[in-house]
């Protein structure tokens, strides 16, 4: 079930990729990014509200940089899907990983594995067939755009994870992203300029919105149900996901190079996560060999439910 609701999770991102680039043409980034979050901040705030949880936070301070971060690669990935295939967006970020490792080998200092490093390299390279800057058609200039939203999302989800590390409830977290978008959107809005809303454009408004909300909360419920690794490994369907809907809604299709690049890019990302969590898993096999066995008296454990916690 944990992986039904990780393809659901990669599905609904995409479709929220979608509707994007739908409104994309009506609307400024900012825009998008105010409606979207918009939907985001009433959603949450009305159900914590609703529940009697608490908005907040003793760590604002982690949670306005992870936010920063956030608003700043939506604000990238936006403009590269205004302008480049779906799939391309997309894909490209899912290079996430591959700048994390990066952070932190280089930065945090922290011991990067070598089945890490062959992934980064593939990674890049897979980014070089991806946007091919040789040919003339090719898009460099959005994909440079997606490569950068990338490579700010990693910044994000290192705050992700430290807030985690804190205690941080999931939700409080998505709440503040959206909640710091919301107020950009609105600051920035004066300035660019608001495009008038017609009715045949709320279900598009909506719908960016509704996707992105419903994404999160499937891959939440996921990682929460399955393995790790499996439901992380599954999360790149969302590339194979934005692929037919250029071929479906769009008659586009990337070439074999493109393919290739593509290919690359999302067998690097499950190697980082392979490396990620190879040591735990060698970890608990060698804690299993090193266990007594188990003797006839011992009862056996309760099996594991799918109810809510």
């Amino acid at each position: 079930m944990a992986a039904l609701w990780m393809l659901v999770s990669g599905l609904l991102f995409t479709a929220h990729g979608v509707f994007v680039k739908l409104a994309a043409g009506q609307f400024g980034l900012a825009e998008l990014m105010l409606y979207r979050s918009l939907f985001i901040v009433a959603a949450i705030g009305l159900f914590a509200w609703s529940r009697g949880w608490p908005l907040r936070t003793p760590h604002w301070r982690a949670h306005f940089v992870r936010s920063f971060a956030g608003v700043v690669s939506m604000l990238l990935f936006f403009a590269c899907l205004a302008h480049a295939p779906l799939a391309t967006a997309v894909t490209l970020n899912y290079t996430s990983p591959l700048f994390l490792a990066l952070i932190t080998g280089l930065l945090l200092r922290e011991r990067v594995a070598p089945l890490s490093i062959a992934a980064i390299v593939a990674g890049f390279a897979g980014v070089l067939a991806l946007l091919q800057p040789w040919a003339g058609d090719s898009p460099l200039g959005p994909g440079l755009l997606g490569l950068a939203g990338g490579a700010v999302a990693a910044v994000a989800y290192l705050g992700i994870r430290r807030l985690g590390a804190a205690g941080e409830p999931e939700w409080r977290t998505v709440f503040y992203f959206a909640l710091l978008g919301l107020v950009v959107g609105a600051a920035v809005l004066p300035v660019t300029g608001a495009s008038p809303v017609r009715m045949a454009d709320l279900p598009v408004l909506a719908g960016i919105g509704a996707c992105a909300l419903a994404a999160q909360l499937s891959m939440t419920f996921a990682f929460s149900r399955g393995a790790t690794l499996t439901v992380a490994t599954l999360s790149y369907s969302g590339v194979l996901f934005a692929g037919l809907f250029d071929l479906v809604a769009w008659q586009q299709a990337p070439s074999a190079t493109g393919w290739l690049g593509m290919a690359l890019i999302v067998g690097a990302g499950v190697m980082t996560v392979l490396a990620r969590h190879a040591p735990a898993a060698r970890a608990t096999l060698a804690a299993e060999a090193s266990s007594p066995p188990a003797t006839a008296t011992r009862r056996p454990s309760a099996p594991r439910t799918t109810t809510s916690r």
